[in-house]
């Protein structure tokens, strides 16, 4: 029935309004608009009870004289600027990437809040460090909303932009001498301190902010970053899918920038710098090392810088020289099967590692093709309805191991050495089109479980591959319960795990979580697995891992 506003008794009307003013003045509930000192920005409510604030600046435009150079301080704004539309995310090499707009203007951060946070709730933080292995932004815009309601409006999350491919990490002593190297990773690190600055604006605190990521491992690097002083711009780090990448001296990367100014026009930096975005887009591709006929399939890599980077990462990390945070990672342990060649010879194999680590010798080829040679030749997991090529998972398990699993074994050992807590888990979640072409538990597939299939969005994934929301749907509310909790209390994933989910044992007690439907479980660690990673150890300098 409706009233009109005469029907209202006066009484009734004075109380709703003293009401709803002592509601407001109690709860200071977060407004859609934040003023962050050098821009206004206003964000939205969503219908579902949560504020989202996009395209946001961290960062001053890195163009023209600021290209090649260390992210600056945001420009100042006047007015109220709209955040309700993602900003460009950077350019990717080769012109691939996600089917999102870039541009070279991409330095931007988004922020998911509980609608019923405010400036005093202090919530816990994830900040999503994008995969793509410095060569593209592999999962750029990623929706936050499952995260949050996962932990029941318990954490904020922060999704950001970082410069990749030659405009992230060109290595020259021109860019020494006269600009900065890894400024992709000096992007991160500015985003992270923008987080420590602002965040509490938007309900967050920066005292509880877990880095998480998958891919690219820029969780792992951004623990050995400064020598492993994190200046307290975090307090742990799940990294799943962990690629690692080769860190160069910047003499083994020289002939790239050599082949920029070539392929340019150019002879100098300056020259490089006035390039317009369009013409240094087109000279944007994948190169072969010296003495290679193959281009690797990553090609711009970090490299030592004496400060953000001091040196390779095994020798930080047998210093000692890595954040001591608590850590969650673990790999799927086929991730190698979506980079794999078609391999019917060990030559084939041996072309292709070289390719990705040109330093490896024929001896250490031998070695490293005889150490998998239980993967016999024509060798087809059960399930797989698709032909591969007679080496193919060969080939899947040695690049799976040396890029991504040993990897995640190599940090956690050395963090679990120092009492810090550290778990591990092997995904073996399958998608029946997955596995049936080939793939088994693929690259990066825990995504759609740890953010919620409907908000992993642009994520490459087959046709039909959405077993997230058929068979294993009951495996998000596992993911997230682990990653959210782990999150909350900056060192459990046990505390505020779903229900269902068993207690996940530390890693120092020699086991890990397998993931899987209705099985998961803790497990010992394969010993032959760690008997290969301790092979791989042998050939740090070689991979320069």
């Amino acid at each position: 029935m409706y009233f009109r506003p005469s029907q209202i008794s006066f009484t009734w009307l004075v109380f709703a309004v003293f009401a709803a003013i002592c509601h407001a003045v109690g709860t200071h509930r977060l407004s859609p608009e934040v003023d962050l000192g050098y821009a206004t920005y206003r964000g939205e409510h969503l219908p579902i009870g949560v504020t989202q604030f996009l395209g946001m600046r961290y960062a001053a435009p890195p163009l023209g004289d600021l290209r090649f150079r260390a992210p600056h301080e945001p420009v100042a704004e006047a007015g109220v600027q709209d955040a309700t539309q993602h900003g460009d995310i950077c350019y990717s090499i080769a012109s691939g990437g996600p089917p999102v707009p870039s541009s070279e203007d991409c330095l931007f951060v988004d922020v998911y809040a509980p609608a019923s946070a405010t400036r005093n709730s202090k919530l816990p933080v994830m900040v999503w460090l994008s995969g793509g292995a410095f060569v593209q932004l592999f999962n750029p815009n990623y929706n936050g909303t499952g995260l949050i309601k996962a932990s029941n409006d318990g954490v904020l999350v922060v999704t950001l932009n970082y410069r990749v491919g030659p405009y992230g990490f060109l290595a020259s002593e021109d860019v020494r001498a006269d600009g900065d190297l890894n400024v992709g990773l000096l992007d991160q690190q500015k985003a992270l301190e923008w987080v420590t600055e602002h965040i509490a604006s938007f309900g967050g605190d920066p005292a509880k902010v877990t880095i998480f990521g998958t891919s690219i491992s820029s969780v792992f690097l951004n623990m050995l970053a400064h020598g492993g002083d994190n200046r307290g711009l975090f307090r742990a780090g799940i990294s799943a899918a962990p690629y690692m990448p080769s860190v160069y001296e910047v003499s083994d990367l020289e002939f790239q920038y050599e082949q920029l100014l070539n392929a340019t026009g150019c002879d100098s930096l300056t020259c490089l710098r006035s390039v317009p975005s369009e013409k240094l887009q087109a000279a944007n591709i994948y190169r072969p090392f010296p003495s290679q006929t193959q281009a690797p399939l990553f090609p711009y890599m970090p490299v030592v810088d004496g400060n953000l980077l001091q040196g390779q990462p095994s020798a930080l990390l047998k210093a000692g020289k890595i954040a001591k945070v608590p850590l969650l990672t673990g790999t799927s342990g086929t991730e190698g099967t979506i980079f794999a060649p078609q391999a019917n010879t060990t030559s084939d194999i041996n072309v292709f590692l070289r390719a990705q680590y040109p330093r490896l010798t024929d001896e250490d080829l031998a070695a490293i093709n005889c150490q998998y040679e239980d993967i016999p030749y024509g060798f087809t997991p059960p399930g797989v309805k698709t032909k591969e090529a007679p080496l193919f998972y060969r080939a899947a398990a040695i690049y799976g191991d040396v890029a991504f699993e040993c990897q995640a074994y190599e940090y956690s050992n050395a963090l679990q050495q120092t009492d810090i807590p550290v778990y591990t888990f092997l995904d073996e979640i399958r998608d029946p089109v997955e596995v049936a072409a080939g793939f088994i538990v693929p690259y990066t597939w825990e995504l759609q479980g740890v953010w919620g299939p409907q908000y992993a969005t642009n994520y490459v994934a087959l046709e039909g591959a959405d077993a997230y929301e058929g068979i294993n749907a009951k495996m998000v509310s596992t993911l997230q319960g682990y990653w959210t909790s782990f999150a909350k209390t900056g060192m459990s994933p046990n505390t505020y795990r779903a229900k269902h989910s068993p207690e996940w044992s530390k890693y120092a007690q020699g086991r890990e979580m397998r993931l899987r439907t209705n099985e998961t479980r803790m497990e010992v660690v394969s010993q032959k697995q760690l008997e290969r990673c301790q092979f791989w150890k042998g050939l740090r300098d070689k991979t320069q891992l």
